[in-house]
């Protein structure tokens, strides 16, 4: 799914338009849950039967659930598990105002052990270091904010993910897409569950591609079951 190019054009993507939401995915997001109405609980494991909003309490008091998480997990594993594979980031800061010169670093070397690299506060050049800290920046970077004159890079470390892990991608080998096939079925026949996202369908997607099929699940499948 990656370009290649035998020219200088070092665009990721071929669409005509692109774009990132003016104050960032954080503000985003935040804005979208700013609602009286919408209530967010952190740390809560939705299999976990000990806390009120568990998978089967919701399925037993006929609760419609969005369920984006891994769709193997979802059934116990009952049919075998489908392969994942997750990423670690490391956290490096340079005492310089800026290391690349660009938002995303990617690592094709075979002694490279991480695929890409991110600069936050290229996502963003126009922002300006206001005040002896980088405007913006610290909505991107957990913990102690960013300094003037200093940057932050994120490495991603990609490999296959456990049980224990936060799985990122599908592998989607043939057996991988096979197996999908027959957790599929059993997720059709969950009549009060949506099942979304690359962890629920077990597919790639782009976020624009995600934003797409939010709405797009919503009108055709969450809104008939609110009524």
């Amino acid at each position: 799914r990656l370009p290649v190019r035998f020219n200088y054009n070092n665009r990721y993507f071929k669409d005509t338009w692109e774009g990132l939401p003016t104050d960032g995915y954080t503000a985003w997001m935040q804005r979208m849950i700013d609602d009286p109405r919408i209530h967010v609980s952190l740390g809560v494991d939705f299999f976990d039967e000990s806390q009120p909003f568990n998978k089967r309490a919701l399925a037993e008091a006929g609760v419609p659930v969005v369920y984006t998480g891994p769709v193997d997990r979802y059934f116990d594993y009952a049919l075998g598990e489908l392969k994942w594979r997750t990423v670690d980031f490391k956290e490096v800061r340079y005492e310089e105002s800026d290391h690349f010169g660009c938002p995303v670093m990617n690592y094709s070397d075979a002694d490279v052990p991480f695929t890409r690299a991110i600069e936050f506060k290229n996502f963003n050049p126009e922002r300006e270091e206001v005040g002896g800290e980088a405007s913006g920046e610290a909505d991107f970077v957990p913990g102690k904010s960013v300094k003037a004159g200093e940057t932050v890079v994120w490495q991603e470390y990609s490999r296959a993910a456990t049980r224990d892990d936060e799985p990122y991608y599908p592998v989607n080998t043939d057996a991988d897409k096979a197996l999908y096939a027959r957790y599929a079925e059993l997720a059709a026949a969950e009549p009060r569950t949506v099942f979304g996202g690359r962890l629920g369908t077990y597919s790639y997607y782009d976020m624009h591609n995600v934003i797409d099929m939010a709405l797009r699940a919503y009108e055709s499948q969450v809104a008939p079951l609110l009524k």
